[in-house]
């Protein structure tokens, strides 16, 4: 990728860090900052945050820019660079998430299989490990969600899931859908974490129907040795519903909002 001068552009130059060491990226016009949302999980009778999922979070001229309109105004082209960036991003930030001792807390990334060459010395997985390795994360820490699971052909997404743990990372698949071939991958790869939709979630809970079935579909994925991650929870009830199915994690705007790094 080339900057708008036409001058190569690589990822070290597209990482600038300020005096209190908050990285940002710079894409063109835009300034790419991470934001964190924590992941909680059940000790006892509390809910405790162990884990944040970065995501990036862009701005132009000094204003927020919706993440899906950012990505939609990207060339096809710069994909793979700026997915790149933000996963470099995310990484040197995980210091900035607002606690001691951060490589304590996991840290949750994405993969767009799209733009990934799996198999490359500058894949994803390569890239990942080289930067959580200088950022002090010890791999087992970070867990990457492959985007569109169910829509990748069979062979490449056990080659990009085989990767991943090569590295010694988790491995988490999301937005589980009735219709998806979603227990054929779960058997297939054996993700370490399953997300479940938001808003699949909510449609569930609103009949009484499919919400009596919904533990059994906890119940199966948990048979495979996988933790169920219920996301996009936002009110009390969802929230009762997640835990009364027995969900292992739990993260939504009820929970607790994204917030910038550095801002916690």
């Amino acid at each position: 990728m080339t900057d708008p001068e036409g001058k190569p552009q690589d990822l070290e130059r597209a990482l600038v860090v300020d005096e209190i060491g908050i990285e940002t990226g710079i894409y063109k016009n835009y300034r790419l900052k991470t934001a964190h949302q924590p992941i909680f999980r059940r000790e006892g009778a509390e809910l405790v945050p162990f884990a944040v999922e970065a995501r990036v979070s862009p701005f132009r001229e000094g204003s927020a820019v919706a993440p899906a309109e950012f990505f939609e105004g990207t060339p096809q082209s710069d994909r793979a660079f700026v997915e790149a960036l933000c996963r470099a991003l995310h990484l040197r930030n995980h210091r900035n998430v607002g606690i001691d001792e951060p490589e304590r807390f996991e840290l949750y990334l994405t993969i767009d299989p799209r733009y990934d060459d799996w198999d490359a010395p500058d894949s994803a997985a390569h890239s990942i490990a080289a930067f959580a390795g200088e950022a002090g994360i010890p791999a087992g820490m970070i867990t990457c969600e492959i985007l569109d699971a169910a829509t990748l052909d069979a062979k490449a997404l056990a080659a990009l899931s085989g990767e991943l743990r090569g590295h010694g990372m988790r491995v988490s698949i999301a937005e589980f859908r009735i219709g998806q071939s979603a227990i054929d991958r779960v058997t297939q790869i054996q993700p370490d974490v399953i997300k479940i939709d938001g808003a699949w979630f909510r449609d569930v809970q609103e009949s009484s129907e499919t919400a009596q079935l919904f533990p059994a579909i906890i119940n199966a994925f948990q048979g495979f040795g996988a933790k169920l991650l219920v996301q996009g929870i936002e009110t009390p009830a969802e929230l009762e519903g997640a835990l009364d199915a027995g969900a292992d994690y739990l993260q939504g705007m009820l929970l607790s909002p994204p917030v910038l790094a550095g801002c916690a």
